[in-house]
């Protein structure tokens, strides 16, 4: 079924994705601007022995370039480090697209796998909460040699969503499909679009309910609980918790401009940048699956074909996923050309790539990696969790001061779980267990800017303000050994 809200409102960033949707209030632009202006203001910190109180450090603004910042933090370990999540390979990543949307290639999996050069090993469905489980779609995907990926939206509202007949049924049905599922439930609740979202507490008892009744009926779902890459204030406050969620999902789209609006550009938007508040904050504990990714190369905004930003995007995005970030273990491609689409409104930009010889090139050159892969896990689904060795990485909140590295302190409480707290005279204590060995470091923080990647209006930078820790000297204490080879550190537990 045809994605119910507008996609054009998706992508816009932080302020500007809530300024425009259609069901905005009246006076809410001034009031979040004030609030990401106020937020915003709490400032880089000199190097210097601080308080617990960053706001001690307001007279000491430092105006930073809004750049990008290409530091990676490699952690391995040697000996196994991680507890495989339901529908989750050891390596690589699973490729998937969505196609039911483009009648250019009649809407056909195996003419996108054709025109691609590649199997693909999932596809996805918009499926309404309400409407019977898409039984005949998934026949089709299994005859295509690709397992389903159902996006099942309750667009009447959480309210409507009870352990009832209709639940269980949708439930029995997947199990009968026999076939692995990602069900990705209720996406994108962290906008003020979905008539889904605004009520924290009953997203995560909803979710909860939801999981608890698959688990029992259907546990070869994995549910996946998807989120958009903006605003990322909410997106905590969703959670429903590692007990209850699979895999945790992204959606992003690079645009041109946002809103249709030739005065926001967003041409300088880093899909993997874009990547980062998400995959930081879940990627030690759950597999992260890219739930939708999409590039225009036409917006009618401009009337501008621009196949080489589209080229340029998609291969940014899927030549560095291996690498830098090894925990992305599915992405989604959204074939889908807007323009062609029955709502007026969504008419702004064409996200497809087969009707483009050079960007459908791109992407086959992209695709071809054999980290991406064409089949499904042999287990998956079999209820076994295996414990494996796990490459983790962290980006994007890393800089340099004084000729010393900072990270943000939720490297070392995400990534490398250590316990962490506040002391007294401002500085922040961490211990880590090794082999039943405390290993403790007790160090200064310095409170910091980093910019999130996003722009008021495409013209001002907004900022994260994050509390850095000293990386070597911190990691060393910890009993981590650690080196680097230019941008690339590397960290043993």
């Amino acid at each position: 079924m045809p994605h119910p809200w507008n996609r054009e409102e998706e992508e816009v960033p932080l302020l500007s994705y809530w300024l425009t949707h259609r069901r905005k209030l009246p006076g809410l632009m001034l009031v979040c601007a004030l609030i990401v202006m106020l937020e915003g203001a709490e400032s880089a910190a000199r190097k210097q022995h601080p308080l617990a109180n960053p706001s001690t450090y307001a007279a000491a603004v430092q105006v930073e370039e809004a750049r990008y910042s290409e530091w990676t933090i490699h952690v391995s370990s040697s000996h196994p480090n991680y507890r495989l999540a339901k529908a989750e390979p050891v390596s690589g990543a699973y490729l998937g697209a969505y196609v039911l949307q483009n009648s250019t290639i009649h809407n056909s999996m195996a003419e996108f796998n054709n025109l691609a050069g590649k199997q693909h090993a999932s596809f996805f469905k918009y499926v309404g909460y309400g409407e019977p489980f898409p039984s005949d779609w998934v026949t089709e995907v299994k005859e295509a040699g690709a397992f389903p990926h159902i996006a099942w939206e309750p667009n009447d509202g959480l309210a409507k969503v009870k352990d009832d007949a209709y639940l269980r049924t949708f439930a029995e049905a997947a199990r009968k499909a026999d076939v692995p599922i990602f069900l990705r439930f209720a996406s994108e609740m962290n906008g003020t679009w979905t008539n889904y979202s605004g009520d924290p507490d009953l997203y995560i008892k909803t979710w909860r309910m939801v999981h608890d009744v698959f688990e029992k009926i259907a546990p070869k779902t994995a549910m996946v609980w998807t989120v958009l890459n903006v605003p990322e204030r909410p997106i905590e406050a969703y959670y429903p918790g590692d007990n209850y969620v699979d895999w945790v999902g992204i959606n992003v789209y690079n645009v041109r401009y946002h809103n249709g609006d030739i005065h926001q550009p967003s041409d300088f938007e880093d899909p993997l940048q874009m990547l980062d508040y998400v995959y930081n904050r879940f990627s030690r504990t759950k597999p992260i699956q890219l739930s939708e990714y999409g590039v225009t190369h036409y917006t009618v905004t401009d009337g501008v074909k621009d196949n080489a930003f589209a080229i340029a995007k998609i291969n940014r995005l899927y030549a560095n996923l291996p690498g830098l970030y090894p925990r992305v273990k599915a992405v989604f491609y959204f074939d889908v050309n807007n323009l062609a689409e029955y709502n007026e409104v969504r008419r702004i930009n064409d996200y497809s790539i087969t009707n483009e010889p050079r960007i459908l090139e791109a992407y086959r050159r992209a695709a071809a990696s054999p980290y991406y892969l064409s089949r499904l896990e042999e287990d998956f689904g079999s209820g076994t969790s295996a414990i494996v060795n796990q490459p983790f990485t962290y980006r994007g909140h890393i800089f340099k001061l004084d000729g010393e590295l900072y990270v943000d302190e939720e490297f070392f409480s995400r990534i490398l779980q250590a316990d962490m707290k506040t002391m007294k005279d401002g500085t922040i204590q961490l211990i880590r267990w090794d082999n039943g060995i405390p290993r403790m470091a007790q160090v200064p923080f310095v409170p910091h800017k980093i910019w999130s990647g996003y722009k008021l209006n495409g013209v001002t930078p907004l900022w994260r303000d994050i509390k850095a820790l000293p990386l070597i000297l911190t990691a060393k204490e910890l009993g981590y050994r650690i080196s680097w080879n230019g941008i690339h550190i590397y960290m043993e537990e």
